[in-house]
């Protein structure tokens, strides 16, 4: 294991000596303040063996010329601050039998801070994690001035097949976009971060990893466009929501900020295991969609529960007002727990789902008569390009139950049938 403290080994170049500060000691001294160092450059081979970087004093401890491979543990201890040029940054990743990993675990007093040599936005690349190793940990972390010379790259980027644990981390004044969370990322054990002042948005995240983000818990302020951002990165623009090793139920908390949906969010069952997909969006939530773009739920025992309150609803509506998004479509599903209680649905109905003839804020059936179970309470449909609620080809055994519906400013009727 390599230990960097005042002694470096494997350095391409070691700027300057050291700096000792001297002081006049007293018996009532508080002790000696910590040593200001000149920042010591790393090497630029890629990590193949353990390595720990100590906190060396006050100021930057550490300078990273590049973007480094990480293909071993990399320990940083509490109180290191790391400064990126141009083009640097961490790629923890795996390769061949190698396999890296990232513990950073600072303290509240003493974080571990990433950062550029030049403090602007874009000053260096970001931490890429595309590494399953289960010690992967930012604990009071810091990232700051990331993003890339044009702001394309996630300061945080948590690629297919990672696992992270981030908690108590503040990721700021990025160029582009806060946090990148892929399809197959696992951020279980996100807690009380800190998402603010990035020039894109605070995070884009794949619809079936939504479920891990805390709510309210985390902040997220002050930046370029302040949602969060849902798009899982598949060309044909699908998010799924199915049963997964981590647990059957998908649960959206509100963020205290608006999820922004460019993709189509499918609630389905498991094509592998053949159990169902179940989306639980909560109180005070906050959902608003892209042009053509909707909620479409299918499969016999899938389920869908949208649960607002009377004080905080949640909203559903379209990125440009009337008309401006597709709505959400229950194809089939016969599982009692599908519920849509008070909520919003607005600016729906832009088309017609597949089948239909009439768009609508909700649509209910599909190509033949399927059962679909539903209970509606106090939803308010307005805005509507079509009809607020669209009925097609519902099975004899189809449970409707309907409960304090209102309709304003639809183009359509309240209710329309189709045969």
């Amino acid at each position: 294991m390599k230990k960097f403290q005042f002694k470096f080994q494997n350095l391409l170049y070691i700027p300057l000596a050291f700096i000792a500060l001297t002081s006049c000691s007293s018996d009532d001294d508080g002790g000696d303040p910590d040593p200001v160092v000149e920042p010591l450059v790393l090497d630029c081979s890629t990590i193949t063996e353990a390595m720990v970087l100590e906190d060396r004093g006050s100021g930057i401890d550490y300078i990273w010329p590049c973007a480094v491979k990480v293909r071993a543990p990399l320990t940083i201890e509490p109180g290191v601050t790391i400064a990126f040029e141009q083009g640097g940054g961490l790629i923890i990743d795996d390769y061949d039998t190698r396999t890296g990993a990232l513990i950073a675990n600072g303290t509240e007093d003493k974080p571990i801070v990433f950062t550029g040599t030049n403090q602007t936005p874009g000053a260096w690349n970001r931490i890429s994690m595309d590494s399953g190793d289960l010690n992967n940990i930012l604990n009071h972390t810091i990232i700051e001035y990331a993003g890339g010379t044009d702001g394309s790259l996630p300061a945080l980027t948590n690629l297919n097949g990672s696992k992270v644990e981030i908690k108590n981390s503040i990721i700021r004044n990025n160029k582009g976009i806060g946090v990148y969370v892929a399809s197959y990322a696992n951020i279980d054990g996100w807690e009380a971060n800190t998402v603010v002042a990035n020039q894109g948005y605070p995070m884009q995240i794949a619809a079936r990893k939504v479920k891990f983000l805390d709510g309210t818990a985390s902040l997220y302020a002050d930046n370029g466009i302040n949602q969060i951002y849902v798009n899982s990165g598949s060309i044909y623009n699908r998010g799924f929501i199915e049963d997964e090793v981590n647990g059957p139920v998908h649960t959206w908390l509100n963020p205290g900020i608006p999820f922004f949906i460019e993709e189509n969010i499918f609630v389905r069952q498991d094509r592998e295991n053949e159990r169902p997909g179940h989306l639980k969006i909560t109180e005070g939530c906050n959902i608003v969609f892209a042009e053509n773009y909707g909620i479409q739920v299918y499969h016999g025992n899938t389920v869908l529960e949208v649960l607002g309150s009377a004080e905080n609803p949640v909203n559903f509506s379209g990125q440009y007002g009337q008309g401006s998004w597709k709505g959400i479509n229950i194809i089939q599903s016969i599982s009692n727990l599908n519920k849509i209680e008070n909520a919003v649905i607005a600016d729906a109905g832009q088309s017609t789902w597949d089948w239909f003839n009439q768009p609508g804020g909700l649509s209910l059936g599909g190509q033949t008569s399927h059962a679909v179970n539903l209970t509606l309470n106090g939803v308010h449909f307005t805005n509507s390009g079509g009809c607020g609620i669209v009925e097609r080809k519902m099975a004899s055994n189809a449970s409707l139950v309907y409960n304090d519906l209102t309709f304003t400013n639809n183009v359509g009727g309240d209710i329309c049938e189709e045969l």
